[in-house]
């Protein structure tokens, strides 16, 4: 071990080191994808060891799956939509951390592998549920089936957005925030005044 590594490792309690290895491993996951990021650079960009890292989550695929769990979940919104201002700026936070963690996003939605992780999908899974049920909070709608449903629809339109975004850069980020908001103050309208 380097003189500059050993500075770097410091003791902390359990809970913090876990938090610790989160951090550095949504960073590195948010740049390469999950196979190009090595156990030992997790390590390393905790200011930890390998044996650490596996004492806290047993295996780079653990943690690779609880720093997606963790990004599934979207920020608060907020209370309500009132204004397409708030819209706006919940969508700018949310564009604000897919584009910082670009990676693991991607690999959330698939576009990054030719196969599909179950957990990763069961991740993603939870976080659109999470996401339905904020939206529907947000949108002050009636808790539907027919809402869900539209929810949901918006959902894929989200996910097809960013993808021409972020993987084939059909789309700027301007251009998905316009499609986002705009959609979500649609959204609003025609789940409060179901046809």
């Amino acid at each position: 071990m380097t003189r500059s590594e050993a500075a770097r490792r410091t003791r902390l309690d359990a809970e913090d080191r876990r938090e610790q290895i989160l951090a550095a491993a949504q960073r590195l996951f948010a740049k390469r994808a999950y196979h190009a990021v090595s156990t030992s650079e997790l390590a390393a960009a905790a200011g930890t060891t390998r044996t650490n890292l596996h004492h806290h989550f047993g295996t780079k695929r653990e943690l690779y799956l609880e720093v997606v769990r963790r990004f599934a979940r979207l920020p608060d919104p907020p209370a309500v939509v009132g204004r397409g201002g708030d819209v706006a700026q919940m969508f700018d936070r949310w564009l604000d951390s897919v584009e910082q963690n670009r990676e693991t996003y991607l690999s959330m939605i698939g576009v990054s592998s030719p196969r599909r992780d179950p957990e990763v999908e069961a991740a993603l899974h939870a976080g659109m549920r999470a996401w339905e049920d904020r939206l529907l909070a947000v949108l002050d709608a009636p808790d539907t089936e027919r809402n869900r449903a539209l929810v949901r629809a918006f959902q894929a339109m989200v996910s097809a957005a960013t993808d021409e975004w972020l993987r084939r850069d059909t789309l700027d980020r301007s251009d998905v925030h316009d499609l986002l908001t705009r959609g979500l103050l649609a959204l609003r309208t025609e789940a409060a005044h179901p046809s």
